[in-house]
C-alpha cells in the first residue's frame, strides 16, 4: 500500500487538496502511460529525477519510452522513473529507422521498395525497411536483445510494425514490393509466377483484375507481420523472459476496419494475438484520424470493431489505444481530452489509452502553473512542478517565502526547485513563478501562469 499525507493548498483563493506519495508506487506496466521522447529539448539540460517526476506528479504510473533513432537508450531515465514508481516499456519502430548512424555495412539492401517512391521519402529521416529481409531481421533481433539485456526496461514493443500504407496500393508509399518480399511470396505460393502488379492497369495480374494472386498477396503480407513478430518478439522472450510484451496494430475511421486495415497495410489483431499472445495489444491511430483538428474524444468507440479479434484469439491480453496529444499545433490536446478519450476506449472494450507525446500536449502550452508536491530533508526543501519552470523566476528567492526562518537559495531543475532554508518551516508560500515557453516544441505562444501557492512541506 501507498504510505499517504494529505495536505491544504491554496491556489489563486481556491482551496483543493494535494496528496504525497511518501514512498513510490509498485511498477505497473499496464498502468495508465504516456510516450516520452527524450530527445526533445523540453528533456534537456536538467536531471533524470526531474523528468521523471514530472510525469509521475501528473498522473501517469508507466512511460513508453521512444526510441526512434535506435540511439542506446538513456539507463538513467530508466532507472529514474523506477525510483519514482514508474514503469518502462522499451519502445522501438519495427519497419525501419529515424537516421542511419550505427547501421552496418549493406544496409541499404534492407530498405523497401514502395509503389512509386523511394523508401526514404516518406517521412522526414526515416527510411522504411523490409519485414521480410533477413539480414534486417537478425540486426532487428540483435538490437534489441542487447538493449533489453542492457537495460531493465519492464516492456518491450514494436510501434509501427505494419506496411505502408493508408489506402492500400492507391497510395504512391504502398509495399512492399522489393526482392525479399517476392522471394517470400514465391516460396509461400510456389505455384504463381510473380507477385501483383500494381500501376499497369492492362498488366494481366493488375490486382483489380487479378483477384485472386491479390487475395493470395493480401494474405502474404499479413502472414508476414506475424512471422517478423514472432522472430524478434521469440528471441526476446528466450533471452529476457521477464519482459513483458506488447504488440502494436493500426487504427482508422474507415467501413470494415478489421478487413479494410488487413488489406492495406497487413495488420490482422486475431492472427497477432493468436500467434503471439502479448500481454497487451496497442491500437495507433492512423494519421488521417489524430490530424483532424476537430477529433472528438470519443473516437475510440469507432475502433470497437478492432478490439474483438483480439480478445477472442487471446483473452488475457489487455487491449489499449494510442492517441496523438499535440504533434501538430492544430491537433493539441489536453487532458480533459484525454481522460474523456481514456473513458470512451473503456467504452469500446479497451483497457485504457496512451499517448504521443507528453510535452506536446495542449497542458505545456495553457495549463496552469501549479505546485504538486512539497517536502523537506536536513536544509533544503524540494518542490515539484506540473511542468518545467522558467529559470530567472524559479532561481529568485524573493518568490519564496516560509512560515518560519528564511530562504537562502533556489536551485532549478526542470520542474523541481530545491530551496536551501535557514529553521525548518512548516510551510512555504511561491509567487510569480512561471512555466518555460522556451522549451516548448511550438514557438511565440505565451507564459503561462503567474501563481502563489502555499502548501505544507512533509519532512522525511
Amino acid at each position: 500500500m501507498i504510505s499517504k499525507l494529505t495536505s491544504v493548498v491554496i491556489l489563486s483563493g481556491v482551496i483543493m487538496s494535494a496528496v504525497y506519495a511518501a514512498e513510490p508506487a509498485p511498477r505497473d506496466p499496464f498502468g495508465r502511460s504516456i510516450q516520452v521522447d527524450p530527445g526533445f529539448a523540453y528533456y534537456q539540460d536538467r536531471s533524470k529525477e526531474s523528468i521523471a517526476s514530472e510525469i509521475r506528479v501528473n498522473g501517469f504510473r508507466a512511460v513508453r519510452l521512444m526510441t526512434t533513432n535506435d540511439a542506446a537508450p538513456d539507463a538513467a531515465l530508466v532507472e529514474a522513473c523506477h525510483k519514482e514508481g514508474l514503469a518502462v516499456w522499451y519502445t522501438t519502430i519495427g519497419n525501419g529507422k529515424y537516421g542511419v548512424a550505427g547501421l552496418p555495412e549493406g544496409w541499404e539492401s534492407w530498405k523497401m521498395a514502395l509503389r512509386a517512391r523511394n523508401a526514404n521519402q516518406v517521412a522526414g529521416g526515416f527510411v522504411h525497411f523490409c519485414l521480410n529481409n533477413p539480414d534486417y531481421r537478425a540486426w532487428k533481433k540483435k538490437q534489441v536483445v542487447e538493449t533489453l539485456k542492457r537495460v531493465p526496461f519492464d516492456g518491450f514493443e514494436m510501434a509501427e510494425p505494419f506496411w505502408p500504407a493508408y489506402k492500400g496500393p492507391e497510395s504512391e508509399s504502398y509495399g512492399c514490393l522489393c526482392d525479399s518480399c517476392r522471394a517470400a511470396f514465391l516460396r509461400m505460393y510456389p505455384g504463381e509466377k510473380a507477385i501483383p502488379e500494381f500501376t499497369d492497369e492492362k498488366h494481366p495480374n493488375y490486382y483489380k483484375t487479378n483477384r485472386a494472386l491479390y487475395e493470395k498477396w493480401i494474405e502474404f503480407r499479413a502472414k508476414s507481420v506475424v512471422s517478423f513478430h514472432e522472430e524478434i518478439i521469440g528471441a526476446v522472450r528466450k533471452s529476457c523472459p521477464k519482459v513483458k510484451i506488447a504488440v502494436w496494430g493500426i487504427a482508422d475511421d474507415v467501413p470494415n476496419p478489421v478487413e479494410t486495415l488487413r488489406e492495406w497495410e497487413g495488420i490482422d489483431g486475431g492472427a497477432l494475438a493468436a500467434a503471439i499472445k502479448p500481454d497487451m495489444y496497442v491500437i495507433q491511430t492512423d494519421w488521417p484520424d489524430w490530424t483532424n483538428p476537430k477529433l472528438p474524444p470519443e473516437y475510440p468507440l469507432k475502433y470497437k470493431p478492432l478490439v474483438a479479434p483480439v480478445k477472442s484469439a487471446s483473452p488475457a491480453t489487455r487491449v489499449i489505444m494510442q492517441a496523438d496529444i499535440g504533434s501538430w499545433k492544430d491537433c493539441r490536446r489536453d487532458r480533459i481530452w484525454f481522460r474523456k478519450c481514456e473513458r470512451a476506449a473503456m467504452e469500446a472494450g479497451m483497457a485504457g489509452i496512451t499517448a504521443y507525446e507528453y510535452h506536446l500536449a495542449d497542458d505545456i502550452y495553457n495549463a496552469p502553473l501549479s505546485l504538486m508536491e512539497a517536502s523537506a530533508s536536513g536544509d533544503v526543501i524540494k518542490l515539484v512542478f506540473n511542468k518545467r519552470l522558467d529559470l530567472t523566476t524559479g532561481a529568485d528567492i524573493a518568490n519564496y517565502s516560509v512560515d518560519s526562518g528564511s530562504v537562502a537559495s533556489a536551485e532549478v531543475d526542470g520542474n523541481i526547485v530545491r530551496l536551501k532554508v535557514e529553521g525548518a518551516p512548516g510551510k512555504v508560500t511561491v509567487r510569480n513563478l512561471t512555466d518555460d515557453p522556451n522549451r516548448r516544441f511550438f514557438k511565440g505562444e505565451p507564459v503561462h501562469m503567474k501563481l502563489s501557492i502555499t502548501l505544507s512541506v512533509r519532512r522525511s
